[in-house]
């Protein structure tokens, strides 16, 4: 009889043993995901910052257009060099914004892309250490 009450307990001490070895494992996986979650926030919030900045210094630029073109209309003499300047600035308008389209879009996707890669990095790793 205590030769079966030994083989129990040591049954017992090896699953204990292990139970203990996943938990510890399943811990230290939910801690290095919770940093990499940490990481991605924190990414997140300067990608949105830097995008913020670029949106306002861009305001700005568009601002200053607008009033250069306040200032050229008012001291246009005739009718055809209204004209004249109309195109031109609608022109320049143009060629601005679809260079600020294009440098907010790559922003955007160069915030999209850093903010997701710690998260999609490690995506299977808890599964692979428990």
């Amino acid at each position: 009889m205590s030769n079966v009450s030994a083989n129990t307990r040591r049954l017992a001490d090896r699953s204990a043993a292990q139970a203990k070895s996943a938990f510890d494992k399943t811990g230290a996986a939910t801690a290095e995901e919770t940093r990499r979650a940490e990481q991605s926030a924190l990414t997140a919030f300067r990608a949105a910052q830097e995008c913020y900045l670029k949106m306002l210094d861009m305001a700005h630029d568009n601002t200053v257009a607008g009033f250069d073109l306040a200032r050229e209309l008012a001291s246009v003499q005739t009718p055809s060099e209204f004209v004249e300047v109309c195109a031109a600035r609608t022109r320049e308008s143009y060629e601005t914004f679809s260079e600020q389209a294009k440098e907010l879009s790559e922003l955007v996707q160069k915030m999209a892309t850093s903010t997701t890669q710690p998260l999609t990095n490690g995506l299977t790793s808890p599964f692979r250490v428990a």
